[in-house]
């Protein structure tokens, strides 16, 4: 690898942490708008943390493009390995960091989904019950067969 390309991967990295600890902070904000119910923030953070995902997206494609390049299969095994080759302790360094950002962001992205398909559901049951709608429930019967059935009822008539 030469010097302009050492540099390249250099600046992405850099690039690449920068926007992990972008994208980290907008999804602990996103984490308290969810619990807080902050819907009008929820959706601008939304807006904010996709520009920082396609960034990401571009410099991944960038290493995999790289790696075939270089007519190596491109994962995270091989791309190790290109880093190891590269005998540089600040790139390393800054992979590592890079990587350790994105796990965490992917585990407080799972969470915040969790949170937000519970807080969905929820709302559903709400207004089908304010509005009287059917609600299917499946119950067993003493042979372990499976019924369906409707609950019903009116809460308020105007």
């Amino acid at each position: 690898m030469n010097a302009n390309e050492l540099s390249e991967i250099h600046n992405m990295m850099q690039q690449d942490l920068a926007t992990s600890r972008q994208l980290l902070a907008l999804l602990e904000k996103e984490s308290d708008s969810t619990q807080a119910r902050d819907y009008a923030s929820m959706s601008q953070l939304l807006k904010d943390k996709k520009p920082l995902l396609e960034q990401l997206k571009i410099n991944a494609q960038q290493r995999s493009s790289w790696l075939s390049s270089l007519n190596c299969t491109p994962n995270e095994k091989n791309w190790n390995k290109l880093l190891q080759s590269l005998n540089s302790e600040d790139i390393q360094k800054q992979w590592n960091s890079v990587r350790n950002n994105i796990e965490h962001c992917q585990k407080i992205n799972n969470v915040n989904g969790k949170l937000i398909s519970r807080g969905a559901k929820s709302h559903e049951r709400l207004l089908q019950l304010m509005r009287g709608k059917t609600q299917q429930a499946d119950i067993y019967d003493a042979r372990g067969s499976k019924h369906s059935t409707s609950f019903s009822g009116t809460v308020t008539q105007a």
